[in-house]
This record gives structure tokens, sequence and C-alpha cells, in this order.
């Protein structure tokens, strides 16, 4: 048996502690929040519904991350973005030689972040670094402790930075359910972040409907990405596909996405008629103001680094520059500036130096 110490106590954090302990896992929470804590405190029990179900008896929850991470095997930091650096910056200090730390999902480049930050704080631990391209669930709380899961994921595409660490990293997340599948670099998981492309794009082209007063609801995928948003979203994702075909590997498309996380359709259908089709998403309502992390997260921490990665690789993105520069003028300042290539440490780098640090 091994020790997990889950490092948020949202959405995701709850529902994976509560499928880890199910599944006969030792786990801990971390939030925050004390609100959590005490309520889920109460049994140390968290229900899942649905998609999946189930009593999970946890350990215990704690806002002490000396606590939680004390003897932990592995450590995954299920957080928005957002948060990363914080967070890394609270963990980096109490790592130990052998534990793996998993980012999920790390939106785009965050295993690079995280690997800056032990750099510049001194930290010489013999850890693995990882990262997942997406959460394993699709899921939303009904309150603190009680989980609605809509749907699991068929499979999570993990992988370690440096990529030398692949073998250690999946030996530690061998675990039967959620699926992780090994590739071969956290190239491969910061491209593959369908929510850099899901999110920022269709919130700001929704904006007159999301701010329409008096506010009418709408189901956020099923018909807030119309035909000519899904247009949008193909020619960024030509960019990305770009990216990666310029940087060594192919990357699926968006399309594919949809049919091999969920099993939607098949490539004949369109990508409007897969997100129609997605079974997961229905009822996921629509937010009531852009500054929700569909934008505040996913453009400056997903859409951002993906285009320093386009810089490094000699690709123009163009559309993807486009949203993120729309973003900015939309919200202002307060849109953080996100994953630069400077705040990555990756900065003047050529592909071959980017390739070194990455694969080892």
């Amino acid at each position: 048996m091994r020790t997990w110490a889950i490092i948020g106590g949202g959405n995701g954090g709850q529902t994976f502690a509560a499928h880890l302990a199910i599944q006969g896992e030792r786990v801990r929470l971390f939030s925050k929040s004390q609100d959590k804590i005490d309520e889920i405190g109460k049994t140390n029990t968290i229900t899942l519904h649905h998609g999946l179900e189930g009593a999970g008896k946890i350990e215990f929850a704690t806002t002490d991350m000396k606590r939680v991470l004390d003897r932990a095997d592995n450590i995954v930091i299920i957080l928005p973005s957002t948060w990363h650096e914080m967070t890394a910056r609270m963990i980096i200090p109490h790592l130990v030689d052998g534990q793996s730390i998993l980012l999920l999902p790390e939106a785009s480049c965050g295993a690079l972040a995280f690997r800056n930050y032990m750099r510049e704080m001194g930290c010489s631990a013999d850890v693995v670094v990882g990262a997942g391209a997406t959460l394993p669930y699709a899921t939303r709380l009904i309150k603190d402790g009680e989980v609605n899961v809509f749907q699991m994921k068929n499979e999570v595409e993990i992988a370690a930075l440096p990529a030398t660490d692949n073998n250690r990293l999946m030996e530690a997340f061998s675990i039967t359910e959620p699926v992780f599948i090994p590739v071969h670099s956290t190239l491969k998981t910061s491209i593959d972040n369908i929510n850099a492309l899901m999110h920022g794009a269709p919130s700001l082209l929704n904006v007159a409907r999301i701010e329409a007063d008096p506010h009418q609801d709408y189901q956020y995928y099923k018909e807030g990405v119309t035909p000519t948003i899904c247009h949008v979203l193909e020619q960024m994702d030509q960019e990305r596909i770009a990216i990666a075909h310029a940087l060594g590997f192919e990357q699926r498309t968006l399309r594919q996405e949809y049919i091999d996380m969920y099993s939607c359709g098949g490539p004949e259908n369109t990508l409007y008629e897969l997100l129609r089709n997605c079974d997961a998403y229905d009822g996921l309502m629509a937010q009531r103001t852009l500054k929700t992390r569909y934008i505040m997260e996913d453009i400056p921490y997903s859409l951002v680094p993906i285009s320093a990665l386009g810089q490094i690789a000699g690709v123009p993105t163009p559309v993807i520059d486009t949203i993120i520069q729309l973003g900015r003028i939309m919200i202002g300042p307060e849109l953080n500036e996100g994953r630069t290539a400077a705040h990555l440490g990756i900065e003047g780098m050529s592909v071959n130096d980017l390739k070194m640090l990455i694969f080892g």
C-alpha cells in the first residue's frame, strides 16, 4: 500500500482522493480551505456518485503541508495552474529522495515550471516530476465530501521531466484506475492540452451571452460551442499540431482526442457533432462571468506557454496569439502574464536546447 498526498480539495482532488481510497490506497488530502477540511474531516469519507459509485475513506484531511507530505510516496497536485507556483514553493522545502510528483493536469509546461522552481530554491532531492495533460474525470462537487462524476476518461497521458524518469513515473503511478498511458515527454502532455483550446476561445466568443442581463443559462459545450467557434478551434488546433511536428512528434487532432477520450463518435463526425454527442458534457453549464479559470487560468497557463513553444520551434501561431491578446484586452491587467518563456527558464533556447532539457 502506497501513501498518496492529494494537494487540492476541489472537484478533481476530492474525486481522485476518493477513487484511490476505494481502490485500497492510503490517501491524505490537503486544502488551503479550513472549511473544506473541517467538513471532510467529520467522517474522513468522500462519496462518489453517477459515473463512479462508492465511498472512499481517507487517512486524514489537513491544511498542514508538512504533515500531508510526511512519508508520502506519491504527491498529486490537482489545482488550477494559477496556484501552481505558490503551491510548489510550499511543497519543495519538504521533498525527500524517492518521492514522485504528478501535476494533474499541468495545464501546459507545468512540469518545466516546477523544475525551474526547484532550481531557484536549490532543491536537490532525487524526486520524479511528472505531468498529465488532463484530469481523469469530468466532475463537479455536490458539496464537500460528496461529488458527482459525470464520466471517467478512457485514458490519461502522463510523462516525466526529464523523460529518462518515465519508467520510474509509471511504476509510481501504476494503479488500476484511472488508466495512465506513458508518452515520450512533457512536450506531448503540454501540447496535448485540450483545455487550452476549449476554454479560452469559446468563453471570449460568447461574451455577449455570458454577460447578458438578465442572464440566461446555457450548456457551455453543447450550446455555446457553435459551428463557427469550432472553425476557430480547429485553426488553433492546426497551430499546435504544427508546433508538435516541428518539435519532432505527431499530435492527434482535437477531433481524435474526443473520439479517444469520450467515445462520442468517429472520424466521420465534425468537431461540432462530437461535442453534441459527448455524454460527459450533459448539464455542464456556462459560467456567469469571464473571470473564471477558463480565462484567468487557461489563457496565461496554457495558451501562453504553447505560444512560447511555437516561438522556439519557429512556428507562427496567429490564431492562438489573437485569443491571448483578445483576453488581455477584455480582462486588462488582472489577466496574469502567465508561463512565458522567461518564467519557464527556456527563453532564448534553440529546439536542441529545449530537447536536451526535456529528454535529459
